[in-house]
């Protein structure tokens, strides 16, 4: 690249966020973008977090009781909340806006094909700090649409029901049941299909559903607050049952959160009491229906001479690890954890300033502290499965995690979300409809 005299350098009067600007670091020339440089500049500013973010305390070492509260700018919750929704994507990234109360139509009143692409729910960057009250000792999640320090999920875009697959590509469709059966890889293959930019959704976004539970709730009972899923109250249901319902039974709700009530009955003939299709802000049944394959993140096995069993390893990019990574570690940028060696409800979550969603602590029952549970086999599992199905009842919830299983298994009740990792391009539904 040819040398440039900085001083003679064209001058803008706005940039994008995305954008980048030249510092000095250390005595070295440096690039930052203006996101990056915003973020560093708010690190330690709690002014400026009581004027543009919203805070959930994380009481679970202080109290058994799951109802927390909030605090902070909650007006700028709601505003985030108008930011989200549903939309429809094409593979190539185009996608336009679903009615805000109605998933069947376009935002423009176009009529709705979904076979030209996939129901996705789009989100704005969240920006989310864990910060210790020097008070109370009591960690609190602060969260914005705009920088604050800490860290950011960059506009996740999650598929709005659980994939099922058509003409081998794994879609996000409603009127179909979910897919199962299939092992991790094959599903990623399948959303493969699509495209390059397409994958499962992550173990970012499974942190993601949990912040917007807590954001809208302030309580750590997704059942309580939202509703059981097609487990219902009873804790009898049987996922074979559910498995066969198609998705798509929240569509009038739109982008809201709430439930839809679908008490039926099981294949031993028992009457089901209060169960429901759940939207988390358009996210249908991320709980209470199917185990959910996450990508981003596989576990340990004391079985490999490079690993104890202990391992939780989270890895960067839209890609399934390798063999070897399985035996060891993986490649790039990753993080590790460490999870439990035993199962149980979930007390207490690692937490850190990465708002680790992983146990740290077990105890307490579906009522109390996280309200969900918690399984592992640390000779053998390696496979991350969240959720929980029908069948398992109260122990069901958007911090139930299962990593008993293989990394090749695959079960009718384990299935996935699809998830886009492009850069898209909003256009108005009549324009998508028109071949946009």
């Amino acid at each position: 690249m040819a040398k440039k005299n900085l001083a003679t350098a064209t001058s803008v009067e706005n940039m994008l966020r995305t954008n980048s600007i030249i510092i000095e670091v250390g005595g070295s020339i440096r690039r930052i973008t203006l996101d990056n440089l915003m973020n560093a500049i708010n690190e330690g500013n709690e002014e400026l977090l009581r004027s543009v973010a919203w805070c959930v305390p994380i009481k679970h070492t202080s109290q058994s009781s799951p109802a927390w509260g909030r605090s902070g700018n909650l007006d700028m919750w709601e505003e985030y909340k108008q930011h989200s929704g549903r939309y429809l994507y094409k593979n190539n990234g185009k996608h336009a806006k679903l009615s805000k109360t109605y998933s069947g139509i376009y935002a423009d009143g176009t009529t709705l094909d979904e076979s030209i692409g996939h129901v996705m729910c789009k989100f704005p960057d969240l920006y989310y700090r864990v910060v210790q009250d020097a008070t109370t000792g009591i960690y609190n999640l602060w969260m914005s649409q705009l920088p604050i320090g800490g860290h950011v999920i960059k506009s996740p875009v999650i598929g709005a029901y659980k994939g099922s697959i058509s003409n081998s590509a794994l879609v996000s469709r409603s009127g179909v049941a979910p897919a199962g059966s299939k092992t991790i890889q094959a599903f990623w293959n399948a959303a493969q299909v699509n495209g390059a930019d397409w994958g499962l959704a992550n173990y970012e976004h499974r942190k993601f559903m949990i912040m917007l539970q807590l954001s809208e709730y302030g309580n750590a009972n997704i059942q309580a607050s939202l509703g059981n899923g097609l487990t219902g109250t009873n804790n009898s249901s049987d996922w074979q049952t559910a498995l066969t319902f198609p998705c798509g039974n929240t569509k009038t709700l739109g982008d809201d959160f709430g439930s839809v009530s679908h008490n039926y009955t099981m294949s031993n003939g028992t009457q089901t009491v209060g169960a429901c299709d759940v939207s988390l802000l358009g996210i249908e049944n991320p709980y209470g229906q199917q185990w959910e394959m996450v990508q981003g993140v596989y576990c340990g096995k004391s079985a490999n001479e490079q690993q104890t069993g202990k391992e939780v390893f989270l890895y960067e990019g839209n890609r399934m690890p390798t063999d070897a990574e399985l035996a060891s570690h993986p490649i790039g940028d990753y993080r590790q954890l460490e999870r439990p060696a035993s199962n149980g409800y979930v007390s207490q979550i690692i937490l850190g300033e990465h708002f680790d969603i992983f146990p740290k602590a077990l105890g307490g029952g579906s009522t109390s502290y996280w309200c969900d549970y918690f399984y592992q086999d640390q000779a053998a599992g390696q496979l991350v499965l969240v959720g929980g199905t029908a069948y398992n009842g109260s122990i069901c919830g958007l911090a139930c995690v299962d990593s008993h299983g293989g990394w090749a298994n695959s079960n009718a009740a384990f299935g996935s979300r699809l998830a886009f990792y492009g850069v898209g391009q909003e256009v108005s539904g009549k324009e998508l409809v028109a071949g946009a």
